[in-house]
Formats: structure tokens, C-alpha cells, sequence
């Protein structure tokens, strides 16, 4: 069943259809909101309220891309979450998120990729995480974030080139710069 037809028994009144989305798009959701904001019960808090945004303003959707009006929403949420946020997030919180990997390695760049993305501005940060893990194309990317597609380039080349820095870095004992 396409995401128009979900949307229009949405409307229709079925929670059928809904829990039908919330189950196609809550892993996506849930993993952009921690590759942005980097603390996984955060994460989760505000995936679910995107969804409750959802269901509350479902009737007034529009969009042709679910998908990315979940993102947006979203992306909203996690500015709000740095907004009120005072604290910068932690390497303690990261390696306490209750995830246990077998091996060292794994966990070290799991680690530095978190704090590598945390260190690059938002922008970047935010174009970086839907270019390479959501998998958008640039031009989906700019109508998301409205604005043009050089634009995007720019922020996506600028962020990719910020890694690589902090890469070299972290790689030759200096550590990120935090």
C-alpha cells in the first residue's frame, strides 16, 4: 500500500493505517534524530513526538513525500532539543547508551564518527546525515531544507572535507577537538 493510500484512510479514520506508517518510517526516524542529536533515550523521546506531531496535524498533510515531512518534522524537534539542551553532549553518554559491542574497534569509531558529527556545524552535520544515511539525492535534500542545490553541495563538500580533518587527527593521536 503506497503512503498516499495510508494517508487517505489515515483520514478516513484508521488506526490500522497508521500504525502501518509508524512502523514503515519509526527506525528511520529514530536514527536521524540520534545521528543529529548523538543520545539515544533523546532520540527515542523525540521520534515518538514526532509522530504524535503526525497523528495531531495528519488532517492537514499535503506533502507527496512522507517520508521527508516526517523529517522535517523531525529536524524541528531536534533544533528545539539543542535549543533547550544547555549541556553539550558527552563521551560518557555516548559509551553509557547501553549498547555493548564485542569488539573495541567497532566501538571506537562509533564513538569518533558521534563526536566527529557533533563537531562540524549543523548545517553541515544535518546535510551530511541525510546525503549518507537516509540516502537522499542532492536535489531531494535542497527541497527539504529549502534552499538551492549548490548550496547543499557546498554544506555536504565543506562537512565531508571537516571529517576528513578531524579523521587525520583522531588518527594521528590529536584527538577531536572538543
Amino acid at each position: 500500500m503506497t503512503d498516499k493510500e495510508l494517508i487517505r484512510k489515515v483520514h478516513n479514520g484508521s488506526k490500522e493505517a497508521l500504525n502501518i506508517i509508524i512502523n514503515n518510517y519509526y527506525d528511520e526516524i529514530y536514527r536521524f534524530c540520534f545521528y543529529l542529536t548523538g543520545n539515544e533515550t533523546d532520540s527515542y523521546d523525540i521520534a515518538q513526538e514526532v509522530f504524535l506531531k503526525f497523528i495531531r496535524y495528519v488532517d492537514s498533510y499535503q506533502y507527496k513525500n512522507l517520508k521527508g515531512y516526517l523529517l522535517i518534522i523531525a529536524r524541528n524537534l531536534c533544533y528545539d532539543y539543542f535549543r533547550n539542551k544547555k549541556d553539550t553532549v558527552s563521551i560518557d553518554e555516548i559509551t553509557q547508551s547501553g549498547r555493548e559491542d564485542k569488539q573495541i574497534g567497532a566501538v571506537e569509531n562509533r564513538m569518533f564518527l558521534r563526536d566527529a558529527l557533533m563537531e562540524i556545524p549543523e548545517q553541515q552535520r544535518e546535510v551530511i546525515i541525510l546525503r549518507i544515511y537516509e540516502e537522499f539525492k542532492f536535489m531531494e535534500i535542497a527541497k527539504f531544507l529549502g534552499c538551492n542545490i549548490s548550496t547543499v553541495k557546498s554544506r555536504y563538500n565543506l562537512g565531508i572535507k571537516k571529517l576528513n580533518k578531524l579523521l587525520k587527527d583522531w588518527q594521528s593521536g590529536n584527538g577531536i577537538g572538543i
